[in-house]
């Protein structure tokens, strides 16, 4: 093959290199369908429904303070007939459980641009967590996850409302 025919096809490599990797991002970039907020009741009518969702609790030293995951602890945030429960990865039992109407909940920020997504306040302390339906990224950034992890942030918080926290 001549070097003008490999200058030729480098282009059309380049652009087809590019499609599949674009094509990759965009199949991989959608988020899972919102968790219900309410179910149908034994009795009839509707009960909030419950639901499980991965959580990064940050850490409380200046990394966490500054979104960085070192110090951070990762596991479950359970809703369940109006309490939150914590259990964190490996762990046998929750680290703590608390009533939602004890709760005072807050989103802050917009997409990756936040240190935590959702503030939970109540008598664990004061809690700063990223929530995701998805298993959140330890060591790596993945902006794309980020933002879809903006709108679990909303989703949670509207769930945990529907078990009786406040949101503010």
């Amino acid at each position: 093959m001549s070097m003008l025919a490999l200058l030729t096809l480098l282009p059309l490599l380049v652009t087809g290199v590019f499609a599949v990797i674009l094509v990759v991002v965009l199949t991989r970039s959608r988020s899972r369908p919102a968790a219900p907020v309410l179910a149908p009741a034994p009795g009839g009518g509707f009960a909030p429904a419950p639901s499980t969702w991965n959580v990064q609790v940050l850490g409380s030293g200046v990394i966490g303070a500054m979104g960085g995951a070192l110090g951070s602890t990762y596991g479950t945030l359970a809703l369940d007939a109006g309490w939150l429960t914590f259990t964190p990865d490996g762990a046998a039992e929750p680290q703590w459980r608390v009533s939602c109407s004890e709760l005072w909940v807050r989103r802050q920020g917009v997409g990756p641009f936040t240190v935590a997504s959702v503030r939970l306040h109540g008598p664990m302390g004061e809690v700063a967590c990223n929530v995701s339906r998805e298993h959140i990224n330890r060591w790596s950034a993945n902006t794309l996850k980020d933002f879809r992890e903006s709108g679990y942030a909303a989703q949670f918080l509207a769930a945990v409302q529907a078990h009786g926290a406040r949101v503010g």
